[in-house]
């Protein structure tokens, strides 16, 4: 069985809220960072957008995206948001077939790519990607 990998950025960034407006408010002190994953979003830097909007990968709608920082009240505009139709738990890991360029989000917040993608993600030359084989994040496959 192909297993997956998970993806994440090598830069910590702080946590997102997404507000009735469509904005995601920084809800916590911390840098932004190219690829910010949290509970029902993903958002990156558009130089990665355009790119991820190239390889053309089923299931992965681009969006504009405004992170909103109250503290300095700035929005940043630079960022886009991956809409990821492919969602999955624990319960389905072993039905989901891997083969092929996908994304996939477990639970809603950890994102996950398959082999053939990972593989041209590394090539790329986003070096702030992370990647981590199957589920070893997760303690026994549950959270």
């Amino acid at each position: 069985m192909l297993l997956p990998y998970q993806v994440s950025c090598a830069k910590s960034h702080p946590r997102l809220y997404r507000l009735s407006d469509g904005r995601f408010q920084v809800v916590e002190p911390g840098c932004l960072a190219p690829l910010m994953i949290g509970h029902q979003y993903v958002l990156v830097e558009t130089e990665f957008a355009e790119y991820i909007e190239t390889l053309d990968l089923p299931g992965v709608n681009v969006r504009s995206a405004v992170v909103y920082e109250p503290r300095f009240e700035q929005e940043f505009l630079d960022y886009k948001e991956l809409n990821i139709e492919s969602q999955f738990s624990f319960d389905a890991v072993h039905d989901i077939d891997w083969s092929g360029e996908r994304l996939r989000l477990l639970d809603g917040e950890h994102l996950f790519a398959t082999p053939l993608l990972k593989h041209r993600l590394c090539a790329s030359s986003f070096t702030f990607l992370r990647f981590t084989e199957g589920f070893s994040e997760f303690a026994g496959g549950k959270r």
